[in-house]
């Protein structure tokens, strides 16, 4: 017998806080008309994501196209309960150095970006979160 799904909305306070948490969420972008995902490793304050890149493929995309989509999940360790959290917004490089210094003294990750670092926002319209909730163990599902 199969078990069953249910979706609960998440909070707003939910959601940010999930945001906080997570140290890589995934950045995505319009490229050449198709949709590109990239793994990035953030810091969540002040009700946006922060992220450092260099003047590669994702910034040129998020600035060329400023509407973005961002995304955390989690899954508890039963694995009957995951989370996800989506935001959409506008991108934008920082360029205010105390910003940078700020949002650079919260990272957790220490994964490197190369040489020259630009920093860059997305600043949310849209911030929604999903809870999933299985009432069987995973183990019975079989993919």
């Amino acid at each position: 017998m199969a078990g069953r799904t249910w979706l609960t909305n998440l909070a707003q306070e939910e959601c940010s806080a999930l945001l906080a948490q997570a140290v890589v969420g995934r950045l995505g972008v319009v490229i050449e008309g198709k949709p590109e995902v990239f793994p990035i490793c953030h810091v969540y304050a002040d009700g946006c994501i922060f992220f450092p890149t260099n003047e590669g493929t994702k910034m040129h995309a998020a600035l060329q196209w400023p509407w973005v989509c961002f995304e955390v999940d989690t899954i508890d360790s039963d694995g009957l309960t995951g989370r996800s959290v989506m935001v959409s917004g506008r991108a934008e490089e920082i360029t205010d150095p105390a910003e940078i210094e700020r949002a650079a003294s919260m990272r957790t990750v220490p994964w490197r970006t190369q040489q020259p670092v630009k920093w860059m926002r997305i600043v949310p319209t849209e911030v929604t979160g999903r809870q999933i909730d299985v009432d069987a163990p995973l183990t019975e599902f079989r993919i």
